[in-house]
C-alpha cells in the first residue's frame, strides 16, 4: 500500500527534499552551573547560543567545521562526521529537486529510473545518517536532545521509495 497517489509523488519528492534541507535535524539544550547552551543543528550548519556567560562563541558553524569543535569528545566527533555524510546526501537531493522542479520533462526523459525513487533513496540515506548522528549526540552529551528532522527525513524517504511512481507513470 502506498501512502501517496502516484500523480502527486513528484511534488512530494520535491517538497520532501526542501523540508530535509530546511528542518533542523536535532535541537539540544545543555545546562550547567548557570550556563545554558542551545544547539540547533541543520543539515548544513549548527547555530549555537550560549546564555549566562560573557564568553564569545561562534554562533554559526558549518557542517564541515563542526567535527573540529569536538576533538576532546571522540564519540561526538564521530557523530558529526556521520552528520557530514548525511548532509552530503541531503544536499544532492536538494540540488536534484531543484533540477526536477525546473526541468521535469528533461529529467523524466533522461533518467533511466524513477526520480521519485531516486529522491527517496537519497533522503533515506541522508536521513538515516542524521538519525545515527542524533543518537550519537544523545549518547555523547548531557542535557536534552530532540531529534526533529532526523526522524522525519527517513520517513519521507521511505514514503517516496514505497510510492508507485514509475518513470512510465510520470511521463
Amino acid at each position: 500500500m502506498s501512502w501517496v497517489e502516484s500523480e502527486y509523488a513528484g511534488e512530494l519528492a520535491v517538497v520532501s527534499a526542501w523540508l530535509a534541507a530546511l528542518l533542523p535535524w536535532s535541537i539540544s539544550l545543555t545546562r550547567s552551573e548557570g550556563l545554558s547552551l542551545v544547539a540547533v543543528r541543520f543539515p548544513v550548519a549548527v547555530f549555537r547560543f550560549l546564555f549566562g556567560a560573557d564568553v564569545r562563541i561562534d554562533p554559526l558553524v558549518p557542517v564541515w567545521a563542526a567535527p573540529r569543535l569536538e576533538q576532546a569528545n571522540a564519540s561526538l566527533q564521530t557523530a558529526y562526521y556521520i552528520w557530514l555524510a548525511g548532509a552530503v546526501a541531503i544536499a544532492v537531493a536538494f540540488a536534484f529537486s531543484l533540477l526536477y522542479y525546473r526541468r521535469e520533462q528533461l529529467v523524466l526523459a533522461r533518467l533511466p529510473l524513477s526520480p521519485v525513487r531516486l529522491m527517496g533513496g537519497l533522503l533515506t540515506v541522508g536521513g538515516g545518517c542524521l538519525l545515527v548522528a542524533a543518537i550519537g549526540v544523545f549518547r555523547s552529551t548531557t542535557g536534552l536532545t530532540l531529534p526533529v528532522g532526523s526522524l522525519l527525513v527517513p520517513l519521507l524517504g521511505v514514503t517516496l521509495l514505497r510510492s508507485h511512481a514509475e518513470p512510465s507513470d510520470e511521463r
